[in-house]
């Protein structure tokens, strides 16, 4: 008999009831968005539960999975009180006070809800608390972060699509120190996936729930995440990110360094403002996709492509896959 998933096991003591209609619309909404016409987005809501593992039949009647909570749930930690995440930042470089009467940390924060109430939480927060760096370019002045946003929002997205979900008590933990960034996942590694191969295997342990954050943007590609991290260290001068498999649980660490480089000067090449300023977004995140883009300057889906091309056409940005799923890198 096959192992169960365990983001498909029912929650105890849950009912329909418990999930919030809102959330369902708003995850319909969002991949008829991305993906017009899909299917699950016409479905009943109990046909598009079953379909999406967010909830299964037991005893003749629908009961909502873990995926199913921790997605559509309207309080998913009554009934999972340690899946969520949690923030440390810390002044010094350890978990110690760097005095006698020095404080412990400098914020502590935990982060409920449902999946993409939480992910947002997180990341807002670690920007919030990093140090930033202005860019100036001509008139125009960016505050970079210390660490790029894509590697630091790929590490919290992938700790929260892998942990194990067995193990009950363990919560997702980011500590920012003064000299790194770590994120915690509970779990080691799962099936083939070591510390040495995790560029180029894939294992998903919590399949469903990877679906969704698939179908909710968090994951575009699945396998590519790991690497488009790494680069993305590498373009902003830093060192690449850590992994260790501690086998209860596994480490993302990213080490500060000599920050994100000036960008050159680019007068010579008569870029437009946006495109200037989409450079530091590129070393910050470490790819853009054209909505990002539109979302970024408030402008519309031609101008967006048009101010794209014309980075790629002097040779500053590199575009990554066609159609829907294309997305642009800087050129190394």
């Amino acid at each position: 008999m096959a192992k169960r998933f365990t983001d498909l096991l029912p929650c105890d003591g849950a009912v329909l009831d418990d999930l919030d209609p809102a959330l369902m619309e708003a995850y319909r909404r969002e991949l008829e968005r991305r993906r017009p016409g899909a299917q699950p987005a016409r479905q009943s809501s109990e046909d598009l539960l079953l379909g999406l593992g967010a909830a299964v039949k037991a005893r003749r009647r629908l009961v909502p999975t873990l995926t199913g909570m921790l997605f559509f749930g309207r309080d998913p930690q009554r009934f999972y009180p340690s899946f969520s995440i949690t923030f440390m930042h810390f002044s010094g470089t350890s978990t110690a006070a760097e005095s006698l009467d020095g404080p412990l940390y400098l914020d502590n924060r935990e982060f409920g809800g449902a999946i993409p109430v939480m992910l947002e939480a997180a990341r807002a927060t670690v920007f919030e608390k990093l140090s930033k760096q202005a860019v100036v370019q001509g008139f125009v002045r960016q505050d970079v972060p210390e660490y790029p946003e894509f590697a630091y929002r790929e590490a919290i997205v992938n700790a929260v699509s892998h942990r194990d979900y067995a193990l009950a008590g363990s919560f997702i933990q980011v500590r920012l120190f003064a000299d790194r960034l770590e994120v915690q996942s509970p779990g080691g590694l799962g099936g083939n996936l070591t510390v040495d191969n995790i560029v180029y295997e894939q294992y998903t342990r919590n399949p469903h729930i990877v679906r969704l954050m698939e179908d909710l943007g968090y994951v575009e590609r699945r396998g590519l995440g790991v690497d488009q991290m790494i680069r993305a260290m590498e373009r902003a001068g830093l060192e690449p990110p850590e992994f260790e498999d501690r086998g209860s649980s596994f480490w993302v660490t990213l080490k500060a360094g000599r920050g994100v480089q000036p960008l050159p000067d680019l007068s010579h090449l008569e870029l437009n403002d946006r495109q200037v300023r989409a450079l530091a977004l590129f070393q910050s995140r470490g790819r853009l996709t054209n909505r990002e883009y539109q979302e970024a300057f408030s402008v519309s889906e031609r101008t967006a492509l048009y101010d794209l091309q014309g980075l790629v056409e002097v040779g500053l940005a590199l575009p990554v896959s066609s159609g829907r799923g294309r997305y642009y890198i800087m050129r190394d």
